[in-house]
């Protein structure tokens, strides 16, 4: 499979912002931390943890820490919200309304980029976890190691 670069990774992230994230730190990777993505710069992620702002740089030549979007398969969909979808005045409304729900989409990177039509979660950007389940392993690790 094809690496998304961090420029690439920029692009995905963009179109999920107020979303929650999951950031595991690489350096101590049992370390899990949920926030919520509120902006992007050139190299870096700006998510909200516990009300304190914190860059996270991306970078394809160090990996400090990994993040995914908390996002919800399509088989999530109810009727009423394809019924929404589906009465929104423009059909190109119809995938940023569903991210804007925190709904995993296709993503296009650019015209023949190998990574164009797969998921987010293919690209192993997201996770399928809600923020209530990533707390609960948590604790249930912290309850058997501690």
């Amino acid at each position: 499979m094809n690496r998304v670069k961090a420029v690439e990774q920029l692009i995905i992230f963009s179109r999920y912002i107020g979303q929650q994230v999951v950031i595991s730190d690489s350096l101590n990777h049992d370390d899990e931390t949920i926030g919520t993505l509120i902006g992007i710069k050139e190299n870096a992620l700006l998510v909200d943890i516990d009300t304190v702002n914190r860059w996270i740089p991306l970078s394809d030549d160090i990996k400090l820490s990994e993040i995914k979007l908390l996002l919800k398969p399509l088989k999530r969909l109810t009727p009423a919200i394809i019924n929404t979808a589906n009465s929104l005045p423009v059909q190109a409304f119809i995938t940023p309304y569903y991210q804007s729900l925190g709904f995993d989409m296709p993503v296009f990177i650019a015209p023949g980029h190998a990574c164009n039509c797969k998921y987010v979660y293919e690209l192993n950007l997201a996770d399928y976890r809600t923020a209530e389940e990533i707390q609960e392993q948590k604790n249930t690790l912290l309850a058997v190691h501690g």
